[in-house]
């Protein structure tokens, strides 16, 4: 009984670790608003890429081989026909006003649409420990993070903190799984997947499309 209860403490160490290794723990959805009125107030921007033929194939592929580890323990998957998406910048805690002046801000944003290849797999541990998003990741994360330090600071200039800066890498999720599930297996079996590209044109947000200067 003593060499058992060693074992199970073993195995569940080694699954943490496997996960803490293959997962980002960075999360980039919205913390809890400081001002309860603010609670919900977290519009997201982001780029929606159902209508990419060789994304939404890959993700079919992806998905299926998934669903084949660990059925039991996927809560969901994002349909690749028609929701699959590049969450941008998750705005965190923002008043009616600020939003208003976001809108602004990239009504009057000059920036220059660039590609976004989607070209590895990797994960990201919910805040709340409950969760694991599986997702493919661009390799050009260096382009992406300079797109949105010009979105931040078009912000600024219509006097709009940036209350949640971007931190965690883009990606395009594919499902939501549970802490038990073999994260690290699917990681090392999907690493380096070619899932396509997109070129970066436009963004939605909050019902309005906003559209790069060469588009």
């Amino acid at each position: 009984m003593f060499v058992f209860g060693i074992v199970v403490v073993f195995l569940l160490i080694h699954v943490t670790h496997s996960i803490d290794n293959a997962c980002e723990q960075i999360d980039g959805d919205c913390p809890t608003c400081e001002h309860p009125l603010m609670e919900g107030a977290n519009p997201v921007a982001e780029v929606r890429l159902s209508n990419e033929s060789d994304l939404v194939k890959a993700a079919q592929s992806a998905e299926y081989y998934l669903e084949t580890l660990s059925p039991s323990q996927i809560q969901r998957f994002d349909d690749p026909k028609t929701g699959l998406h590049t969450s941008l910048f998750y705005f965190c805690c923002h008043s009616v006003l600020d939003i208003v002046r976001m809108k602004e801000a990239f009504r009057s944003m000059r920036w220059k649409s660039f590609d976004i290849e989607y070209d590895d797999f990797g994960c990201n541990i919910d805040h709340d420990g409950k969760t694991i998003y599986l997702h493919a990741l661009p390799s050009n994360q260096t382009d992406l993070f300079a797109w949105a330090g010009l979105v931040e600071n078009a912000m600024r200039m219509r006097n709009v903190t940036v209350n949640h800066p971007r931190k965690s890498l883009f990606h395009m999720t594919l499902a939501r799984v549970d802490p038990k599930y073999p994260v690290d297996i699917a990681v090392a079996n999907l690493s380096h997947t070619y899932f396509g590209s997109h070129r970066l044109c436009s963004f939605v947000f909050e019902g309005e499309s906003f559209v790069a200067s060469d588009c």
